[in-house]
């Protein structure tokens, strides 16, 4: 059972344009919103995920091609930091790129596998239990829209920075409202 986590500390770090590739805290240590904690240094698959470097767009496998790849990841006490190169020559791809570096997304979120976790004691009794991950695989990461402002993504759609027709309507409907913590645990 693959988890996803979209960490609210993970951020954009850096931005290059003429190599499409943006530098960015991709996970922390801190608690998500639903309390869920992921360690950074438990990521035991490093390696292998760098044989296959995939970075998704929301964790869509199936719906949308993958977005770019990670050149590298650099695993620290509190966080994760990853610098993505985006396709380039894929529409959607530059999209996705053009709207972090106008810092209209900043989210990234990652798609992993748990080896070793424990509940959390305390917490609100009406809601699951929060995690401690403390061993974990990763599977890959994503750019997400989890931006401060929605409406920031509907400029940017009615200006025409975002030109490939599935991501359009891909980000309009992505506000809606939804459990974005449903999977989280189990």
């Amino acid at each position: 059972m693959s988890l996803t986590r979209a960490d609210p500390a993970a951020r954009t770090l850096a931005v290059n344009p003429m190599d499409l590739t943006v530098r960015s805290v991709i996970t922390t240590i801190d608690p998500d919103r639903g309390g869920d904690v992921v360690v950074p240094t438990g990521l035991r698959n490093a390696d292998e995920f760098l044989l296959n470097p995939v970075v998704l767009w929301a964790h869509q496998r199936a719906q949308f091609p993958p977005i770019g790849v990670c050149e590298w990841i650099d695993i620290q006490p509190r966080r994760i930091v990853a610098q993505t190169k985006f396709a380039r020559g894929v529409p959607f791809a530059e999209d996705v790129f053009r709207l972090y570096e106008q810092g209209v997304l900043r989210g990234w979120s990652i798609g992993f596998l748990p080896r070793k976790a424990r509940r959390l004691a305390g917490g609100d009794p009406r809601r699951p239990p929060a995690l401690r991950i403390d061993e974990w695989d990763l599977l890959e990461y994503s750019a997400v829209p989890i931006p401060e402002n929605p409406a920031a993504v509907t400029v940017a759609i009615e200006k025409g920075l975002v030109t490939d027709a599935a991501l359009c309507d891909w980000l309009r409907g992505a506000f809606e409202p939804r459990d974005v913590l449903r999977g989280l645990v189990g």
